[in-house]
């Protein structure tokens, strides 16, 4: 009996026993694509020898003696170690690891090849696919800002498809382009939207030609800042480059993997201006102008609202994409297919984007150490946008008031007009007589012209790369031809009752632009290891044609407009036909070595020479050499004992790069065709300048690379000094030359600054991660000569100068000091067109002392050049939730608001912003508006209207879910909200501090969009 009790004893106790051990079960995956991991380790950090390995299913279960809490030490091959809190056993952990190579022997795309990240010498930042795939966005630039320290993205417009503006650490130059070069998957891609246009006119808003490229086709983004890593690509290296890989199947991948995406959003302005109503438009016409419209005060009561013009050419748009992508591979190939539809509706009636992109990307192991490979972009684009005019289609706007968007008069119209009458049909009768708006018993109705007129930018693109490499021992053979092919058509009609086809009983117009470019490229790669050193060596010789046609028509006064702009034969008036054709050809040879010792010392010495068509004979040959060096101390024995720092490298580099892209045939005379006394006739629009040559800059780099705690905080650090010779200036010419003008190698601007950028892992535990970060950049930009010129002014109003000592793009006028006040001594003041001033006038400040305000007054009010471009973002994961959020800021940059100024240019005749309504009066007084009787233009503009463009906007924000796996059913399921745009902390009083050109003259306003997605993989 005591037997038996003793042996039921033991069996009672043994599972409590097991239960005190503990049994810890979980698994390990990969962070990034959620891959199982196969043989990770998995111990108990305080209990020795106790472990366990993960299986098949990336799966593991390992017995503790120990209580919770405890920690686990998880390692695998080719991954960071990490270390995981576990507070009870009854849930399975789950664990992700993050792939080591990602920060030290992580392969790095750059120009010609890739390289290990820890023999770079260069200054290389690398932005994953994540971002795109956690916040979808319509063009991959869209997701630039705030991503990497230095570069500055800036929206052109808000409208859908729109271009934006990229500069890499500054501004370089003032008639070439800024724009860094592209490469996608090693073929340089034509991106030129100033030249993108086909000569008809009228069309307000350029194609983005990134907007090609599917955001959701990119594996990675690497942007080449130092001179180590851009002289590679020589005459078009001073911008930077920004590098584009798309994604891959897998070699022995086996099975295919199967994505698709759908999201589906509405989008509104992200702000309004604050328009006087109809009452208050009335109180204002009684108050300020003798009460031209006889109202009487019940009048005014009952106007009300009156009609919101801004309101009714604004609406909620609605946009969608369908996203289809397999990829793969067999132990001979890999393949990824992707299609993408996008229909992207604008906040302005009859506005909006829509695409059709295929993408194709295969590699074949032909024999061993032979590869092939064929790589295909193609698809249609097409923006729909507003109608403009400009001086090619008219001498001047049909109306006084000089406005040629459609979307301005809006803003502009009388709130006591409506825009339908009794009937439903469209108003265009002119009750006020108001000579802004109309011609002879017609005004405008900015609905009308919406609705009703056509402006669209269509374009059929190409973009093909085939390739090979054969490798012979140590050396790599490689040869690859492509083409960027892209028709761009451009239509537009304005029928005789809208604003810009008042004048002309309607007009219309279309063109065509063909452009081809054809590139070669043939290298040789030598790489080996000799013991402790290993040197890798480029050589090679490229070759790059582009060939651009284009014709355009416009005609006028229609007798039928029921076809728009497929009826253009119907109109009475045919503009002369413009048509063009340039060729420009690059031949380019390249060189490089990089070369490393003991792991620890790095050097890059890159060369490339240039022959360029663009210039002259003599001046078409350019060479671009560099030298990068590099120190990884952390590979250094007195560091070993410091187990806070991971990696610590210190780079330095200096060279020499160009800027090519001007006009094919700026250094040769040109003439345009025209028409005087009925005759046809030519004039001179470029005098020859065979000195003419490239922009060059020099570059100079020091960076440190630091890694700390198991590479929980990575931190980069750049110092960079650039200056760019022989700018390219319009320089005034004497009139014998027949032109007032020729562009020459004139003068140098300065770049200096420095960057800062921080990433870490704030948390890593059980089924939560947090990462976040940030980055910051100081820029200063100076014209530190200009040869003989002193000054250049640019610009319709004259509010921008060149000047030695000072950045580009800065803007120059008068600087206002208040109004002048009842009482002032006005004797005392300097006059102002003349005129002594008076109670309620502007007071400017007479910078000569002369006692009078003139042109000689203006002074620096600021600059479109920002000192410092900002970002951060953070990455939460918990359970099957995610969430991310990125913002993006801007310091100490200024808009010219001339939007701002005219609706603030008190008149009798258009509506105004509410702020008039503070405008000075002799009983209230005011310091900031003058009397409204009283507004005089001068002519100039003034500080009041040089605004502060600082802004900070919380670009994207996503919540995710990753629904639970059914069984039997291999698709993995994540919905997901994203809202763009969502906020903006700005002093700017315009729409958008976001202002490309530096001058917000009514552009598209920005929006805010919310959108709803659904992932599916299978």
């Amino acid at each position: 009996m005591v037997k038996r009790l003793i042996i039921a004893t033991i069996i009672a106790i043994c599972p409590l026993y097991a239960l005190a051990q503990g049994l810890i079960t979980g698994s390990i995956k990969d962070a990034r694509n959620g891959d199982a991991l196969i043989g990770a380790t998995v111990i108990v950090k305080s209990e020795k020898g106790k472990g366990a390995v993960t299986d098949v299913d990336g799966k593991f279960q390992l017995q503790t003696k120990k209580e919770a809490p405890l920690t686990l030490r998880v390692e695998y091959v080719g991954y960071r170690p990490l270390d995981v809190d576990v507070y009870d056993f009854e849930e399975p952990v789950e664990i992700t690891l993050i792939d080591n190579s990602s920060r030290l022997d992580e392969l790095v795309v750059v120009g010609y090849g890739t390289q290990k990240r820890n023999q770079l010498t260069g200054s290389v930042t690398t932005i994953k696919a994540d971002i795109f795939e956690k916040a979808p966005v319509p063009t991959l630039d869209g997701a630039l800002g705030g991503q990497v320290a230095g570069l500055a993205v800036t929206a052109s417009s808000g409208q859908p498809g729109a271009d934006s503006h990229i500069r890499i650490r500054g501004g370089n130059s003032v008639n070439a382009s800024n724009e860094p070069l592209y490469v996608v998957d090693g073929f340089i891609y034509f991106k030129d939207a100033a030249n993108n246009s086909t000569g008809i006119g009228a069309i307000d808003g350029s194609l983005n030609p990134l907007a090609t490229i599917n955001p959701n086709d990119i594996e990675s983004i690497e942007v080449l800042k130092d001179v180590s890593a851009t002289a590679i690509y020589g005459s078009r290296g001073a911008n930077g480059v920004i590098l584009i890989t798309t994604k891959k199947g897998k070699i022995g991948e086996g099975q295919a993997h199967v994505n698709y995406n759908y999201t589906l959003g509405v989008s509104s302005v992200a702000k309004k201006l604050n328009l006087l109503t109809a009452s208050e438009w009335a109180q204002y016409q009684k108050d300020y102008f003798s009460n031209k419209g006889g109202y009487t005060d019940a009048e005014i009561a009952a106007l009300g609202k009156g009609t919101d013009w801004q309101d009714e050419v604004l609406r909620n748009a609605t946009q969608q994409t369908h996203e289809l992508s397999i990829n793969g591979g067999t132990e001979k190939n890999r393949y990824a297919f992707s299609a993408n539809y996008t229909d992207q509706e604008g906040i302005i009636f009859n506005s909006g984007f829509e695409r059709y992109n295929f993408h194709v990307n295969t590699e074949w192991e032909l024999q061993k150490d032979l590869h092939f490979g064929v790589n295909v972009t193609f698809g249609r684009s097409k923006q729909s946008g507003l109608t403009t005019a400009e001086s090619k289609v008219f001498n001047s706007s049909p109306f006084s008031a000089g406005i040629t968007n459609s979307f301005v008069y809006a803003l502009l119209m009388p709130p006591v007009v409506s825009v339908y009458n009794q009937d439903g049909s469209y108003n265009f009768g002119n009750p006020y007589e108001y000579a802004y708006f109309a011609i002879g018993d017609h005004a405008a109705n900015p609905v009308y012209d919406l609705k009703e007129s056509v402006a669209d930018n269509i374009n059929n693109y190409l973009l093909s790369n085939v390739w090979a490499t054969y490798k012979i021992g140590h050396l790599t053979l490689k040869a690859s031809v492509g083409l960027n092919s892209e028709k761009l058509t451009q239509e537009y009609f304005s029928g005789a009752y809208t604003s810009l086809g008042l004048a002309t009983q309607g007009i219309g117009g279309t063109g065509n632009r063909q452009t081809d470019v054809w590139q070669q490229e043939y290298t040789a790669t030598y790489d080996r290891d000799f013991g402790q050193h290993h040197i890798e060596a480029l050589g090679g010789f490229t070759r790059q044609t582009q060939t651009s046609t284009h014709g355009a028509i416009r005609t006028n006064h229609y007798t039928n407009e029921s076809l728009k702009q497929y009826n253009l034969g119907d109109g009475s008036e045919i503009y002369t036909p413009q048509t063009g054709l340039s060729e420009a050809k690059l031949n380019s040879i390249i060189a490089r070595v990089n070369y490393t010792l003991l792991d620890r010392y790095n050097a890059t010495a890159t060369f490339r020479a240039d022959n360029s068509s663009r210039f002259s004979a003599g001046h078409r040959w350019g060479y671009f050499p560099s030298l990068g060096i590099s120190w990884n101390v952390d590979k250094e024995n007195f560091l070993r004992g410091i187990r806070t720092i991971d990696y610590l490298k210190v780079r330095v580099s200096g060279g020499l790069v160009g800027n090519q892209e001007i006009s094919d045939y700026a250094f040769t005379t040109s003439y345009s065709t025209g028409s005087y006394g009925g005759s046809s006739s030519y004039s001179k629009q470029n005098t020859a300048n065979d000195k003419l040559k490239w922009e060059s800059t020099a570059s100079y780099n020091f960076g440190i690379d630091l890694g700390l705690w198991r590479d929980r905080v990575n931190i980069v650090f750049d110092a960079y000094y650039k200056k760019t010779s022989d700018l390219l200036l319009v320089v005034p010419m004497g009139f014998s030359s027949g032109v007032t003008s020729q562009l020459q190698n004139v003068g140098n601007v300065v770049n200096k600054g420095v960057e800062l950028a921080v990433s870490g892992t704030i948390l890593q535990r059980k089924n939560l991660s947090w990462n976040i970060s940030a980055n910051i950049a100081y820029n200063s930009n100076r014209i530190t000569d200009m040869g003989s010129t002193n000054n250049v002014i640019q610009g319709s109003d004259n509010q921008q100068i060149l000047r030695r000592g000072e950045a580009l793009g800065s803007f120059y006028g008068l600087r206002f000091i208040g109004i002048v006040q009842n009482g002032e001594d006005v004797s005392t003041l300097p006059t102002v067109n003349g005129q002594t001033p008076e109670p309620g006038d502007l007071k400017y400040e007479d910078t000569d002392h002369n006692g009078r305000i003139d042109g000689n007054d203006r002074q620096i009010l600021g600059s479109i050049q920002p000192d410092i471009v900002y970002g951060f973002s953070t990455q939460v994961s918990w359970h099957d939730f995610d969430f991310s959020a990125s913002f993006a800021g801007s310091q100490g940059n200024e808009v010219y608001n001339a939007l701002g100024r005219r609706l603030e240019l008190t008149n009798d005749s258009y509506n105004v912003l509410s702020t008039v309504r503070d405008s000075w009066t002799p009983e209230r007084g005011g310091n900031t508006l003058p009397l409204a009787s009283k507004a005089r233009p001068i002519g100039y503009i003034d500080s009041r209207y040089v605004q502060s463009a600082s802004y900070l906007k919380l670009r994207n924000l996503t919540i995710g879910y990753r629904l639970p796996e059914l069984k039997n059913v291999p698709v993995r399921i994540r919905v997901y909200a994203t809202a763009a745009n969502l906020f903006t902390i700005t002093p700017y009083k315009g729409y958008d501090p976001e202002v490309a050109s530096g001058t917000d003259s009514g552009a598209y306003p920005s929006s805010r969009s919310f959108v709803f997605g659904v992932n599916l993989t299978l």
